[in-house]
């Protein structure tokens, strides 16, 4: 059997045109003697491959979700498309339990939370107005205040407004957009709480910038270079603070960045700043933390025998290395939608540099993460797994030079890996989860900080083996193949190895 050196490359797509493509121009030079050197082909990662809408990205998330798995799984994306598309809501016990509760109280409000975007990785605004026409049918009494969140990271930089003016035709005597708020403030997952208590002092305060003209207001923030990431709380006319005993419902369909504003708003022991005691009725499409919250409306559907299960159940020994901005991806996703404490598998989550913008440093924890590779293969595990988060995280920065930046230290980090792996007889394997710095500015000049739709690389550095083109989800199939482990049933007639 043989010893597997297994990297993700996050956020790692390849695409031919070079304009604007950082892999092309970051002069990846050990990457590009792999490329040349060894078997390679490439997976789809993205639409109908992943499970996904034609011309639907893939994302870390999922991209890790479909490497573990080894085979075409479930995805919220389309979960929630056919939550809508069947009318699914109106069977739901919590979904009732919210509704009656609003019906038996008209005078509370009801708080709606949720990322406005056609990104479909957290959400999608065809939900939005889903569920608002859905609403219509219960003739509620209740005031209804929407709450958005600006995306700028999977969508379009300058696209709020654009989503803002699609649902205009929705709001009704009793709907109000109530405040707007960029994600990096609104959704941050880096455990940088001085961000989310400025989103949650809006919501329980009405501490924000004043914006009669809500359009206006965005244009200004567009002028001083302020995209929709960023954008600061802001709150209309319309806009009401949380009361006691309102109901708030998370409509976003992520788990890890709505996490931090849960947390505040019900863990009783929380100390990252103060908060207030209210009696708010909180629900969520899924679970977000099930020791704060059980108002989800839907289970996740979790995949079981996945990757990392199967080879601990064999007995191997693993090692996962990451940094703490991907924790979710490869400790929740990659384990099928489930937290596991696998056997024989040590886990080294380095910590995620605290910085504004990962463009301020775009080498983040590569070294330390490269560092403790080095250490786990001098220690003999069967099976390490390393995540190199800088293409994704950088990539999303939009910010182009950073980006090349964090490739080269991530290039740097491959031959210290490879020279490594060589003296302890370890086989690498290198894949990507999804695809976004093949693409940073397009054709028109325009910043793209949203994932692509570019195929990714998959490479086994074994002059002995053949590959064919495939999907991302053949990546496990084929590595237990390539270590001459039996393939389970759950896989089978996926793997790529010829």
């Amino acid at each position: 059997m043989k010893k597997i050196l297994a990297i993700i490359l996050d956020g790692f797509g390849m695409r031919e045109d070079a304009y604007g493509n950082a892999v092309k121009n970051a002069g990846m030079n050990n990457f590009i003697n792999i490329w040349n050197e060894y078997p390679h082909c490439l997976l789809k990662a993205s639409g109908p491959s992943a499970n996904l809408p034609e011309g639907q990205p893939g994302s870390s998330a999922l991209g890790h979700k479909l490497i573990g798995a080894g085979r075409l799984t479930s995805n919220r994306l389309a979960d929630v498309n056919e939550i809508f598309q069947k009318e699914r809501l109106k069977y739901n016990g919590k979904f009732n339990e919210m509704i009656e509760y609003l019906k038996s109280n008209s005078a509370k409000n009801l708080h709606l939370n949720f990322l406005i975007s056609d990104g479909g990785v957290s959400s999608h605004i065809k939900h939005l107005q889903s569920f608002l026409e859905l609403l219509k049918n219960y003739e509620l009494k209740n005031n209804i205040y929407l709450h958005l969140v600006a995306d700028g990271k999977d969508s379009d930089r300058y696209s709020v407004y654009k989503y803002i003016k699609s649902i205009n035709h929705l709001i009704t005597d009793n709907i109000f957009i109530a405040s707007v708020c960029g994600r990096y403030y609104a959704m941050d997952y880096t455990k940088d709480y001085a961000r989310t208590k400025m989103y949650y002092d809006l919501l329980y305060t009405g501490k924000g910038i004043e914006a009669g003209n809500l359009g206006q207001t965005i244009d200004r923030c567009y002028e001083k270079n302020i995209t929709d990431e960023y954008l600061p709380p802001l709150k209309t006319r319309n806009f009401t603070n949380l009361q006691p005993s309102d109901a708030f419902l998370f409509l976003s369909f992520s788990k890890e960045n709505q996490l931090q504003l849960l947390n505040a708003m019900l863990n009783k022991d929380f100390i990252e700043f103060d908060t207030y005691s209210t009696n708010i009725k909180i629900y969520s499409l899924y679970e977000i933390d099930k020791n704060l919250s059980r108002n989800y409306f839907f289970e996740s559907k979790a995949v079981n025998h996945t990757l990392c299960e199967y080879l601990s159940e064999l007995g191997l020994n693993q090692a996962h290395i990451y940094e703490s901005v991907k924790t979710y991806p490869m400790s929740y996703f990659i384990n099928g939608e489930k937290y596991n404490n696998i056997n024989n598998c040590d886990v080294f989550c380095v910590d995620s540099p605290v910085v504004d913008s990962f463009d301020m440093k775009p080498e983040m924890s590569s070294l330390a993460i490269s560092k403790t590779a080095i250490e786990c293969m001098e220690k003999d595990y069967d099976f390490i797994l390393v995540n190199f988060a800088n293409p994704d995280e950088v990539g999303h920065t939009g910010n182009y030079g950073a980006t090349i930046n964090g490739l080269q230290a991530v290039d740097i980090c491959l031959g210290k890996l490879l020279e490594t792996a060589e003296e302890n007889f370890y086989k690498v394997i290198i894949v990507s989860s999804h695809a976004k710095t093949d693409t940073i500015i397009n054709r028109d000049n325009e910043i793209i900080t949203r994932n692509t739709t570019s195929p990714v690389p998959f490479i086994i550095l074994d002059k002995k083996v053949k590959l064919n083109n495939g999907d991302l989800y053949s990546f496990a199939p084929t590595l237990l193949s390539y270590m001459d482990i039996a393939v389970p049933k759950e896989m089978k007639d996926t793997e790529i190895l010829l």
